[in-house]
Order: structure tokens, then C-alpha cells, then sequence
């Protein structure tokens, strides 16, 4: 109840700052709420969000800021259509075939999550023997926003982005100067979140370092479901002249995250230790007509397991583009990206170790024509290693109506490699298979009105093949799985001068066959009020339904699936500028103690509250 009474201070110290504070004024909406942001994840080079026929969706610093101390993998699935991640406890996912984080997009992701790809500035950042993401690893340390392509991204970032790609952008340019910045938060299940950033930035060059740490004794009482994580980031920005310019960026995490299983038969004793490590060097050019771009990274890992099982994987690569832009109305860009992607496995006593290789050449096109028409498209011509050579195009149109009116429509194919796991490593592994394949067409409408509305509506389909799936007797590996995919996305935002904005997503969607992990229906609405710099406060809404679950994730059986309950949760969140060095934050989420589910027999918490504080200078 001390916990309880505090967030209520929180929230009526808001409240009352707001009542005695100056009266509403009217503030330039279009800075704040920036209606077509620039982004770079569907070209590599800035373009304008309305030029790009992708179905692209901007998570801006806006949002991380006010829901900072929400996962990063969760505040995705709360503000994107059609992109879904599930939960297991009340802070972090884990890792194995129990655990949470696994990423839809559209409908596809798999199971493990290797049809999604997640970047950091550009970089893939997944597990290099099982080929998916990590999600206790992405951490809102220093984020400038978060960019997610809605449907095939193969063409620019490759394997295992056949169903969608989230890029993570990070901060490399800072406020002049020396700052600090040192928010701490507390809440329920002895949950502890603390970091610590600080960053200098002058005229040449500048930097950021910011490391924290999470703790949770985990709400389960059959199980134990207790997190703990230690992490840091090194971001390093220098202009060596008027046209060159390079970047360093780096991140550790240690992680130690408990499997509480599901509630029919759950365990104390399944632990994971995660260590991970990863960074890039970029060095970009602009001279006259031409942006270049040369990209080297590597991450890797190091997981013990309770059972016994230790691994090293890693995965490195080299990306170089350039792109020529000989008037305002043409760009071409050419582009070369290899992988090489491998580790070692401790199995059965014996080590086993293997690697694999990846090449594409890149072309990608942009023109647009009598200054309203945007044309946008191109080929990659991949080659791996083992699973062979193929051809990945895309093509797409976006044309400026009238009246602030945009109508898009895009072609795009999408290819999954498949992962040393199934090559190699465990039983039924086979050096027999084939990328998995989807292709996507999409038409999308968008409407601006004034500066205060803007809205998408997006309609798709899409058929994947190719599906890589356990067959037998004997069990084996096989390209036999099929799916087709159709769906609507709705996603908007509009003004209420001077206070108010409310923001929007919604999907639902129909499978040729049962996918867990996606729910048929989601909905997202977020009403926002923001006073004064530094005061705001959010309600948001979530409502999913005929979301379907494997029933035993720990069997190697052929996977069932149970059909959840659908269930609607709601988060309030708060954050008031005592001045300019204090900030006090609060939140409540899952305001009326819902029971609930996103993975079968894994209940999520009831209503959980979290207070804090941030100094900074």
C-alpha cells in the first residue's frame, strides 16, 4: 500500500502543478508532433516518410520519452499496427522454446523468431547460431527513435527480414556541451530499473555513455520468473571534415533471466545466463552528388543454460553503399552487404562448431516524376553459402493528391536463410534446405488536414513458402510449410490544440492457417496531454483478440495451438518537470487488474505501478 499511495502523490502532484500552472498556450504542434518525419530504414538515405511507397511507422523520441520505462520489444507492439510481441512476466522475455519477445509482424515471425530482423543503426543484431533476436538486449538507453518496416525489408537489409525489420536508432548528435542524465524507478515485485547517461557534445566531435541495471523478484508464486540485467552503450560521433564524417557505436549486456514455465508445471530451477556484446564502425561521405556509406560490425555471445548447454556464436559483416543523386528528382544506390554468421554449441559433451556465409548486391531506385509521383524500387542478388542463390525484388509507388491526399502501393519479396540450427546443429538438422520465401502487395491511403490529422490506411497480402518445418518419421527438417496472410492496418494521430493528441493503430487480419504469436485484432489507442515542457500524461489502451498460443512450447511434438481469451489492458503514465534539473515519473499499468494471457498458461501480472525520479544537468 506504501507503493500504491506514492504513485497517487505522483499522479495529484501532476495534476495540481497543471491546475496552478499558467493557462494553456498554443505551441507549433508540427515540432512536436512531426507529421511526415524523415527516416532512413526504407532507403539507407534520409527520404521524406510520404515519399517511400513501404508501409514504414516512426516510434519518434517523443513517445520513448514518455514510456521510457517500458521494454523497448513491448513499446513496439503498443504503437505499431499489426506488429505484436508476447509477454511472459513483468519484465523481461528470456531466451529457449519457453520464452517471451517473440516478434510478429503481419503474421510472420516463426518459432523460433527468425522472420523478423531487428537492427540497431542499420546493423543486424540477432543470435548467430539460431539466427533470432534477443529482446532483453534492446534497451531506450540513448534512442533517438525506432523505425519499423511493416512487411518485407529483404531488398536493403536481407536474411530474416522477410516479414518485417526493426531498426533502433541511436542518438549521434547531442546537446552542446557537457550533460547528465539519472533516472532511477521502483515498482512493484521489487522491480528496479536505474541508469545513468552522460554525453558531451562540441563543435567536431561528441559522445554518449550510459549503462544501467534492472532487477525483478519476478510476481510468480509457483515459479520463478526473477530478472536481472547489467548493460552499457558507447556512442562516439566525429566530423573529420565538411564531407566525412564516422561513428562508433557499442553495447554490453549481462543478463540472467528465470524460466518460471507454465503454470501446469512450473520450475524454479531453469535459469539462462546471456552475455552479449556488439558494435559498428560507420564512416559516411557526402561530396557534391554523391552520400556514401561503410558500415563494419560484429556481435556475439556467450549463453550457459541450466541443462548443461554452453554456446559462443557470433555474427559479422561489412556493408558499403553509395548512393548518386544527380538532381533533386533521382537517386540511385548501389550497394554491397556481406554476413558471416557462425559459433560453437556444446552438445552432447562434445563441442560443434560451424559458419555460414552470406553475399548481396544491392540496387535500389528513387524518381520521382512531375513532382508529385514517387517511384521506388530495386534487386538483391543474394548468394549463402549453403542454401544457395536467389533474386529479391521490390517495386513501389507513391503519388501526392490534392487536398494533402497520398496513395502508395508497393510490391516486395522477402527471404529467410535458413539458421545453423537447423543445418547443423541439433537433430532433425539437414544441410538439404532452402530459404523460406514471402512476398507482399500492399496499397496504403494517407490523409494530412491542416497540420492537426494525419492518417494511414493500409491493405495487404501476403504468401509465404517455402515454410521451414519438422516432418516425419523420421523427423526432419523440410521447405513443406505454406501461409497466405491478408489483413488491414489503420494508424493516425490528431491534434487537439493546445493540449491534446490522441494516436491510434488498429489491424486485423485473416491466415490460411493457425499462427501463434498474431492476433487476428489489435487495437492501440493513446491519448496524450501535455501542459508545458516536461509535464505529460498518457492513457493507453490495448485490446487483442483471437490471439492463438502453442499449447506445450517445450515439446519437439508437432506444434497445437490454443485459441487465449481476448482482453483489454490500460496504462497511465505520467512525468512532471519539478525544473530543469528534476523530473518526477509514475505510472499504473494494467489499471483494472486484468488476468490475462499472451502465451498459454504464462499469466501476466495484475495491476503493477512504478514511481521515479530523473536528475539531470
Amino acid at each position: 500500500m506504501k507503493l500504491v499511495t506514492k504513485v497517487v502523490l505522483v499522479f495529484a502532484l501532476i495534476g495540481t502543478s497543471f491546475a496552478l500552472g499558467n493557462a494553456p498556450f498554443l505551441r507549433d504542434t508540427l515540432k512536436v508532433f512531426p507529421f511526415d518525419p524523415i527516416v532512413v530504414t526504407g532507403t539507407r538515405v534520409e527520404m521524406p516518410k510520404s515519399d517511400i511507397p513501404l508501409s514504414i511507422s516512426v516510434i519518434s523520441k517523443r513517445v520513448i520519452d514518455e514510456q521510457r520505462h517500458v521494454p523497448l520489444l513491448d513499446l513496439v507492439s503498443e504503437n505499431v499496427p499489426g506488429v505484436f510481441v508476447t509477454q511472459r512476466t513483468n519484465i523481461g522475455y528470456g531466451v529457449g522454446r519457453g520464452s517471451g519477445g517473440q516478434i510478429s509482424v503481419r503474421g510472420i515471425g516463426s518459432f523460433p523468431n527468425t522472420q523478423i530482423l531487428v537492427l540497431i543503426d542499420g546493423r543486424p543484431d540477432i543470435m548467430g547460431l539460431f539466427g533470432h533476436p534477443l529482446g532483453d538486449v534492446y534497451f531506450l538507453h540513448d534512442i533517438k527513435k525506432i523505425e519499423v518496416i511493416r512487411g518485407p525489408a529483404s531488398l536493403l537489409y536481407g536474411s530474416n527480414a522477410m516479414g518485417g525489420a526493426i531498426n533502433i536508432i541511436t542518438n549521434h548528435k547531442h546537446k552542446k556541451g557537457f550533460h547528465i542524465n539519472i533516472p532511477v524507478r521502483y515498482g512493484s515485485f521489487n522491480t528496479k530499473q536505474s541508469f545513468i547517461r552522460q554525453s558531451y557534445q562540441a563543435n567536431q566531435w561528441g559522445y554518449s555513455i550510459s549503462g544501467g541495471y534492472q532487477d525483478s523478484d519476478g510476481f510468480r508464486e509457483d515459479g520463478d520468473d526473477s530478472y536481472s540485467s547489467a548493460s552499457s552503450n558507447v556512442e562516439i560521433n566525429a566530423k573529420i571534415s565538411d564531407n566525412l564524417k564516422v561513428f562508433i557505436n557499442s553495447y554490453i549486456s549481462n543478463l540472467k533471466v528465470c524460466d518460471p514455465r507454465q503454470v501446469s508445471a512450473p520450475s524454479d530451477t531453469d535459469w539462462y545466463n546471456i552475455k552479449r556484446r556488439g558494435g559498428d564502425i560507420t564512416i559516411r561521405h557526402e561530396l557534391g552528388k554523391f552520400i556514401g556509406n561503410v558500415k563494419m560490425h560484429y556481435n556475439f555471445g556467450h549463453h550457459e543454460i541450466y541443462d548443461g548447454y554452453k554456446s559462443d556464436d557470433f555474427t559479422a559483416g561489412f556493408v558499403a553503399t553509395e548512393t548518386y543523386q544527380p538532381t533533386n528528382y533521382t537517386r540511385l544506390l548501389l550497394g554491397l552487404d556481406i554476413r558471416k554468421y557462425g559459433g560453437k554449441a556444446l552438445i552432447g559433451g562434445n563441442w560443434k562448431e560451424e559458419s555460414v556465409d552470406e553475399k548481396g548486391l544491392i540496387f535500389n531506385f528513387h524518381q520521382k516524376l512531375f513532382k508529385k509521383v514517387n517511384l521506388e524500387g530495386g534487386m538483391r542478388f543474394s548468394s549463402h553459402s549453403v542454401a544457395g542463390k536467389e533474386l529479391i525484388p521490390a517495386l513501389g509507388i507513391s503519388t501526392i493528391l490534392p487536398y494533402d491526399w497520398i496513395i502508395k502501393a508497393q510490391y516486395s519479396k522477402g527471404y529467410r536463410n535458413p539458421t545453423i540450427n537447423e543445418l547443423y546443429l541439433f537433430p532433425p538438422s539437414t544441410t538439404d534446405l532452402k530459404p523460406e520465401i514471402s512476398e507482399n502487395i500492399e496499397a496504403t491511403i494517407e490523409k494530412k488536414y491542416k497540420g492537426l490529422l494525419n492518417t494511414s490506411l493500409t491493405a495487404f497480402q501476403i504468401d509465404a513458402e517455402n515454410l521451414i518445418q519438422k516432418m516425419g518419421p523420421p523427423p526432419q527438417y523440410q521447405n513443406v510449410g505454406s501461409v497466405k496472410i491478408k489483413g488491414i492496418e489503420w494508424e493516425g494521430e490528431i491534434l487537439l490544440p493546445p493540449n491534446f493528441s490522441i494516436n491510434w493503430s488498429a489491424s486485423t487480419s485473416s491466415f490460411s492457417q493457425k499462427i501463434a504469436g498474431s492476433p487476428g485484432e489489435k487495437l492501440d489507442l493513446s491519448l496524450r496531454y501535455i501542459s508545458m515542457k516536461g509535464f505529460f500524461i498518457t492513457l493507453q489502451g490495448q485490446w487483442i483478440n483471437n490471439l492463438y498460443s502453442i499449447e506445450n512450447p517445450y515439446s519437439y511434438a508437432p506444434l497445437t495451438y490454443v485459441k487465449l481469451n481476448s482482453y483489454v489492458i490500460l496504462n497511465l503514465r505520467g512525468n512532471y518537470s519539478i525544473n530543469k534539473y528534476l523530473d518526477l515519473y509514475s505510472a499504473i499499468d494494467n489499471i483494472t487488474d486484468l488476468s490475462y494471457e499472451t502465451m498459454y498458461r504464462f499469466p501476466m501480472p495484475g495491476r503493477t505501478f512504478t514511481i521515479g525520479i530523473t536528475a539531470k544537468y
